[in-house]
């Protein structure tokens, strides 16, 4: 196994607690710093064309009377911490809360919101490789 293997191995098995002395370290000591905006934002083909689907899927549903969303989490990318800080900021629950909440995918993220939010949220969880799906509140 590789060495980039093992480190990988040991860091998805860290909790939120080592998660962020891990993010702590490595800003304070090498200067390494989290940037949502700055992430690496490559999306598969197949990433790309399920997004069109489900976007074709939201705007024929939009025809319907709901115009509320509900968001549900549906895969991570490979660094959690990004996608917990995320969660934490859209939906003010703990950071503790926001890990439960990746731990137990599919989750609902937040409820009842409108498009445009909805489609913004879509596109800060694209910057952090995560995916959700919106289904229409019922």
């Amino acid at each position: 196994m590789s060495k980039i293997n093992k480190i990988a191995k040991k860091l998805v098995k860290l909790n939120i607690k080592e998660v962020n002395k891990l993010y702590n370290i490595l800003e304070k000591k090498y200067n390494i710093k989290y940037n949502i905006n700055t992430l690496n934002n490559n999306i598969s083909t197949k990433e790309v064309k399920t997004n069109e689907i489900n976007q074709e899927k939201i705007s024929s549903n939009n025809s319907s009377n709901s115009s509320f969303y509900d968001i549900y989490l549906k895969s991570l990318g490979t660094v959690k911490l990004p996608v917990i800080k995320l969660i934490n900021n859209i939906t003010g629950v703990s950071l503790t809360e926001s890990k439960k909440l990746i731990d137990n995918i599919p989750s609902l993220i937040k409820k009842s919101i409108a498009l445009e939010e909805a489609k913004k949220i879509q596109e800060d969880f694209k910057k952090v490789d995560a995916e959700i799906e919106l289904k229409i509140s019922k």
